[in-house]
């Protein structure tokens, strides 16, 4: 696939991502596929390694959406960056501990970073400011200090 192929198939997974289509995005995995959630330090690895994380973040946000604001390549790596929004309404065991759900409002920034091969994502590094997604969810917790 050209360098033009791959930014449009990560097109399509954001596009997919706020459709909340499930089956799409369980498409862009394969058996070699990992996802790691940096904030998380946590690695998904295998044909689930990529629906997983967004299953899981729909449970925390039914509503979450991706504004992609730049989309980059270089061969088969395509870097995407932009604002996730949502509403709290599910527990999230998040690394400063479970947050129970608030109902608050939440937007944070993101860069993630995929390498595909063959039109799936054999890598994503998932990157996210958790101390500022914090803040918005729990004020007042000890990150908020």
């Amino acid at each position: 696939m050209t360098t033009t192929d791959n930014a449009q198939r990560i097109r399509q997974l954001y596009e997919a991502v706020n459709a909340k289509n499930l089956e799409t995005i369980r498409g862009f995995g394969c058996p070699e596929s990992a996802w790691l959630d940096v904030p998380f330090a946590f690695t998904s690895t295998g044909e689930n390694a990529i629906i997983d994380p967004w299953k899981a973040w729909f449970d925390i946000f039914p509503d979450a959406t991706c504004e992609v604001r730049s989309l980059d390549t270089a061969g088969d790596v395509v870097i995407a960056q932009g604002v996730g929004r949502g509403t709290h309404q599910g527990p999230f065991n998040s690394p400063a501990g479970l947050l129970p759900p608030s109902g608050r409002s939440m937007e944070v920034q993101f860069c993630d970073v995929y390498r595909l091969r063959d039109g799936k994502i054999v890598r994503a590094d998932s990157y996210f400011d958790f101390f500022g997604l914090l803040k918005q969810l729990a004020p007042g917790a000890p990150a908020d200090s």
